[in-house]
């Protein structure tokens, strides 16, 4: 009995032990079951919640995507409103690299039809920077037609590929003026970084320079975008909605096409630059660069060949030489020389100095491009002949503080105030600057070079045009413009352009009116430097320029000498004389002389602008009305 209640003690014993750690069990499991369900919660509600905006914009977009629509860009017109640069529609063959899900495989279709190496398109699809997903790769641009067949017939083999249709530069005159329109090229990494054109994005074209970029934001217009639904191979399946794009504003320039064309096809042969602006409204009426460059290659693309051409360190074809470029105006400086001299009273119009040829300072010898001497020389016969010696003289009585002041008041050593970028100010050069530069004062033969437009003194085409312009027009520096109008897509003006005045030259009227009968002479004057620009209807007003590259310590012909050794070739000129409605100037990179080579083309251009404008001819006077002292009763 007793051995019976040990047992069943025991087995009640070990029952209530199997109770307790079923117990333990069972609440570990549940708290396990617990903690499993708070976490799964926790987490979905993380997602659903926290991250849920981010997942339904990820899901969205694989549905649903934004495709953004290029407005067509603003055209650019002459004057007359004559198309330079319009638009045309380009297909670009686009990729979306997220919808593909073998890349080789698609490479491997994408190569033959496109004529290109698989190594080519990876080489396009890895060089772009850091983008946003699912934002198109353009991997053919401005595909032909037989390209866009091939595409199109296997669209659905070819998982996020997709034809785009972007407007395109066309030039319907060809390419004419292009430093001044300038070209569009795809937006780098650096413009998108500091974000220099609103709005775009990569893979956009945008301005690069000139007109173009500019008035980038004008042209550009306003973006569209359409909404797509697309399936899991990134295939259009409908259109859901869409904005239209809004048009960029056009431009209306004060460029002649006719005066540009004349223009570009005078100076072609040569390394240089011109400039026809109107001297009562300080517009620009021609504008030329030489070399030019083709603006439909930036349009269609340019190749390494055609890039390494376009960079050529010698001829610059992409410098705008016009306002860029800077050169010693040579002769043409002796218009300053001349004013200042009269005005500071240094000199009147009879005032004769003797020039032998040569002109002895200290040990230092100075010559005239005319060896032999012009004999006894007054202002008139000075300019006229573009005498050396006579300047000489008239810069040393001057003095470099003088010279400079008057070269700054004509516009010299400061930009012109023209709306584009990458303007030069050219140098006028002072003794405070050679000391501070070189730590060596100024010297007197230093003045002697200055005044003949040679030494540290540097200006640009642009610079003389204005200046020329201000002396014909009596006196008025004017800022050059060379847009007339802007206007929205319905024809409304948007906005206008005026050139404002910038400076008044500090030369007395009858000062003026001395310095215009020299330069009148100079051009008509049968000993006159630039009679190769005369014309037998109109009365050319002009001053030659033979700016020296290097020193010559004997006289040698230009054609002797390597052609980067050879002299710049200047001239710049008004007409009609007595009523001056354009001013030009011409510059040409190692020429030989302003006379023989420069003032030639300006006659051409002088001829084609009054060819447009049809005037009533305007007689010479015979040649007995010009004196040596310059008087002509016609002006």
């Amino acid at each position: 009995m007793k051995f019976k209640v040990k047992t069943i003690w025991r087995v009640k014993r070990f029952d209530r032990l199997d109770q307790e750690a079923n117990k333990r069990r069972c609440d570990i499991a549940i708290l396990i079951m617990f903690l499993c369900l708070v976490t799964f919660c926790a987490r979905l509600w993380h997602l659903q919640v926290v991250q849920g905006e981010h997942f339904r914009e990820q899901s969205e977009r694989n549905r649903i995507r934004s495709v953004r629509l290029q407005p067509p860009r603003g055209k650019i017109l002459d004057r007359t409103g004559r198309l330079l640069a319009g638009v045309k529609p380009c297909f670009n063959v686009c990729l979306i690299k997220e919808d593909v899900r073998d890349m080789e495989a698609l490479l491997a279709k994408l190569s033959p039809l496109l004529g290109e190496t698989e190594a080519e398109i990876r080489t396009r699809l890895g060089s772009g920077h850091k983008r946003p997903k699912y934002i198109p790769i353009v991997i053919k641009r401005g595909a032909e037609w037989e390209t866009l067949s091939r595409i199109e017939s296997r669209l659905f083999s070819l998982p996020g590929v997709f034809i785009e249709v972007t407007p395109a530069r066309k030039y319907p005159y060809g390419s004419i003026a292009p430093h001044l329109l300038g070209y569009l090229g795809e937006i780098s990494r650096e413009d998108i970084q500091k974000k220099r054109y609103k709005g775009a994005r990569s893979g956009d074209l945008v301005g690069k320079c000139g007109i173009e970029k500019r008035f980038e934001n004008d042209l550009a217009g306003i973006k569209g975008h359409r909404r797509l639904e697309v399936d899991a191979g990134g295939r259009l399946v409908r259109v859901i909605d869409e904005k239209p794009p809004v048009p960029g504003k056009d431009l209306y320039l004060s460029i002649d096409l006719d005066l540009q064309q004349a223009s570009e096809k005078a100076i072609k042969e040569y390394v240089g630059a011109l400039v026809a602006l109107d001297p009562r409204t300080g517009r620009i009426l021609a504008l030329v660069s030489s070399p030019a460059f083709d603006l439909d290659a930036f349009a269609r693309g340019i190749d390494n060949e055609e890039w390494q051409r376009l960079n050529d360190p010698v001829t610059r074809p992409l410098q705008n030489k016009a306002l860029q470029g800077r050169y010693a105006p040579g002769s043409t400086f002796k218009i300053v020389m001349a004013a200042a001299a009269l005005q500071e009273c240094i000199i009147n119009k009879n005032m004769s100095l003797n020039c032998k040829g040569r002109f002895r300072l200290g040990r230092s010898v100075f010559r005239c491009w005319k060896w032999s001497g012009h004999g006894q020389v007054n202002l008139y016969k000075a300019l006229v002949e573009s005498c050396d010696i006579y300047f000489y003289q008239v810069g040393l009585k001057l003095g470099i503080e003088k010279i400079a002041k008057y070269a700054k008041a004509f516009g010299l050593g400061s930009k012109t105030g023209i709306d584009l970028s990458n303007e030069s100010s050219g140098f006028i050069a002072t003794p405070d600057w050679k000391l501070g530069r070189h730590q060596e004062p100024w010297q007197e033969g230093e003045t002697l070079i200055t005044s003949i437009g040679q030494g540290f003194t540097l200006v640009t085409p642009l610079q003389m045009a204005c200046l020329t312009a201000a002396v014909a027009n009596g006196g008025t520096l004017y800022s050059p413009v060379y847009l007339e109008k802007m206007t929205g897509p319905d024809d409304h003006i948007v906005a206008s352009f005026e050139s404002d005045p910038k400076n008044k030259l500090p030369i007395s009227e009858s000062n003026l009116m001395i310095i215009k009968r020299a330069l009148l002479g100079a051009v008509n004057d049968e000993k006159g430097t630039g009679n190769k620009c005369k014309l037998p209807d109109v009365l050319v007003a002009g001053k030659t320029g033979t700016a020296q590259v290097i020193r010559q310590d004997r006289r040698r012909q230009d054609e002797d000498l390597d052609w980067e050794y050879r002299d710049h070739a200047w001239f710049v000129a008004y007409a009609p004389a007595e009523r001056p409605e354009l001013a030009v100037a011409v510059l040409c990179e190692h020429a030989g002389h302003g006379g023989s080579v420069a003032a030639p083309i300006a006659r051409k251009i002088f001829k084609t602008w009054f060819q447009i404008q049809s005037p009533l001819p305007v007689l010479i006077p015979p040649k007995t009305a010009f004196n040596v002292n310059g008087v002509n009763d016609h002006v």
